[in-house]
């Protein structure tokens, strides 16, 4: 981090992420939605669009605008662009929430009078809000050339970002007025295009950005090395092409070549997994903090999704049950957990560096573990993995009212896990003499900063 400054908004990102967390966990537990009865419904759509744009897109974001800096060694080009990124995302998302509710007649469930051009608005800002991030963090990224491997798995999640929500605005005009399309291309576009719209969303920017981040993000925790070698780079070549390729031949209906673009896809996540492993295995750092040994459940995730969709091997045709159990892991086990365990590691690790990092070298100064309780702190974790595993389940099984259950649990859990990552952003400090500073805490007696 050093010569980097910090990021003003990246905070606002993830309070405005892990609050659309729960918002969506909340609907889903309502059974307001209910994927296994109409994938298209309204409050369905509410539901993944809070997960997969206000929940994963808004955290990866804040990530970005902080970490790509550090990836290129060079300061962000403009901190103004990515408060206006934050601003515009998030009332683009706020305008498609209200936007589906406003919507009945193209998305049954609909509980709010029609207002046709709320939901292509709210896509809107959206879209220009992606741009907005492009310009900003492709400025920094030119800079920086030649690119780590790091780099150049988030360069081409933000691709994919921008061509999953141009195709997106295009589902809101489709859904606001039909007319539009003819009846071809709404079948198209409801077929093979959500097949593709899925592809690109959670395979090309959610999973390449995430794997991106999480090279740099474990290398910095564990002190293991940066520089990632063959399997690294083969992860990410395979990956990355094999997306490109299903994303394109499922548009075309080539469903035999996007068949084998899914195996190069499975594949390349297979070396990603391999390369964390020889990661953990050459660490430095013997004794894992929370962020690190928590983040092994989340690639379990991968490893069970990488299995069944091997199994499956399929990317066409009307979503069915198996898909949706898929969909639902890979948003809540796989991505979300990584996102909640590096953000307890994240958090504290900003906080630490805006509070304490100028002090350092003048007097003692707390960890930056200092300012989380983690043997506290892990049951949450422990019960949001256990609440996401059985909701798989019980999603496979088509049991919707266990679903609701375990997802009530999963929104209690994530509920605690806020309180942690709210009370690592806002530290009691008490600066009790000349040689240390101490941390207060409504749940242990002060203590002295080591």
């Amino acid at each position: 981090m050093r010569g980097v400054r910090m990021s003003r908004w990246s905070m606002s990102y993830f309070t405005a992420a892990v609050v659309s967390l729960l918002l969506a966990e909340m609907v889903w537990a309502s059974g307001l939605a209910n994927p296994l009865e109409n994938i298209g419904g309204a409050w369905v759509l509410v539901g993944v669009h809070l997960t997969a744009i206000g929940f994963l897109t808004l955290l990866l974001m804040g990530a970005l605008h902080q970490f790509i800096p550090v990836l290129t060694e060079t300061e962000l080009a403009s901190q103004t662009l990515s408060g206006l990124t934050f601003l515009t995302v998030s009332v683009g998302l706020l305008g498609m929430v209200v936007g589906f509710l406003a919507i009945p007649a193209a998305a049954p469930g609909g509980v709010l009078p029609s207002v046709p051009w709320l939901l292509p608005s709210g896509g809107t800002l959206v879209v220009l809000g992606v741009i907005t991030a492009l310009i900003n963090l492709g400025i920094t990224f030119k800079r920086a050339w030649p690119w780590s491997l790091s780099a150049w798995l988030a360069a081409t999640g933000l691709t994919y970002l921008l061509i999953t929500v141009l195709v997106g605005l295009t589902f809101a005009l489709s859904l606001a007025d039909p007319h539009l399309f003819s009846s071809q291309e709404l079948d198209v576009m409801g077929g093979r295009g959500l097949a593709s719209h899925v592809i690109g969303g959670v395979g090309g920017w959610l999973t390449l950005t995430a794997m991106g981040v999480s090279y740099k993000l474990l290398a910095m925790f564990t002190l293991s090395d940066e520089h990632r070698g063959i399997w690294g780079w083969m992860g990410y070549l395979a990956t990355a092409l094999g997306i490109a390729t299903a994303w394109v031949a499922r548009w075309l209906g080539a469903n035999r070549v996007a068949d084998v673009a899914w195996v190069v896809i499975l594949a390349g996540l297979s070396f990603y997994l391999w390369d964390l492993h020889v990661l953990y295995r050459q660490r430095k750092r013997r004794q894992l903090e929370l962020n690190a040994r928590y983040a092994i459940i989340p690639f379990g995730f991968l490893s069970v999704l990488i299995l069944a969709a091997a199994a499956i091997v399929r990317l066409g045709g009307p979503l069915t049950r198996v898909d949706i159990t898929l969909t639902f892991m890979a948003l809540y086990g796989w991505l979300g957990g990584l996102a909640l365990t590096q953000l307890y590691k994240i958090i504290p690790f900003l906080t630490w560096l805006n509070q304490f990092g100028k002090r350092l070298g003048t007097r003692r100064t707390p960890r930056v573990q200092d300012l989380v309780n983690e043997p506290r702190d892990r049951y949450a974790y422990f019960a949001y993995f256990a609440a996401i595993a059985s909701g798989s389940v019980f999603l496979y099984l088509g049991w919707f009212a266990e679903f609701r259950v375990v997802l009530a649990l999963a929104f209690v859990a994530t509920l605690d896990i806020a309180r942690a990552l709210h009370r690592a952003a806002h530290p009691k400090i008490r600066d009790m003499s000349s040689d240390g500073i101490y941390l207060q805490s409504s749940e242990a007696k002060p203590q002295k900063a080591r």
